[in-house]
């Protein structure tokens, strides 16, 4: 028996429209949550997008890719399964890069890092430095 043929948005719909179909469109709104709770939590110096939500709009991305640079990080690993936990229940694929202030100063003039990329290209969604 052959599969069901995948719905496709329709074209020419207004991003809006788009938006409203996938709960985990990434919006203006749900990066303000993100932000908010990564901030809380870890009290980052910077939250940095970078990749497709650093590109174009924000919204309408397909993902949220974030650098999250910290004072210190003593294990990056732990701190990224950590900072994932404080944004369950949000519906929005978020990837998380963790770097500590030494880390992202030694990387962010080497090109072909994250660091450097993130620091050239990127969007600064939170900044306390």
């Amino acid at each position: 028996m052959a599969a069901a043929p995948a719905q496709q948005p329709a074209a020419g719909l207004p991003l809006e429209a788009l938006l409203e179909e996938c709960p985990w469109a990434v919006t203006a709104d749900k990066i303000d949550a993100v932000v908010a709770r990564l901030v809380a939590v870890a009290s980052p110096l910077q939250l940095i997008a970078f990749g497709s939500a650093a590109r174009g709009p924000l919204e309408g991305a397909n993902d949220l890719d974030l650098l999250v640079v910290e004072p210190t990080v003593a294990n990056r690993y732990s701190e990224v399964v950590r900072l994932q936990k404080a944004l369950r229940g949000l519906l929005i694929p978020v990837d998380l890069v963790v770097s500590s202030q030494a880390a992202y100063n030694q990387r962010c003039h080497v090109p072909g890092t994250l660091e450097f990329t993130a620091r050239t290209e990127g969007r600064v969604l939170h900044d306390s430095l």
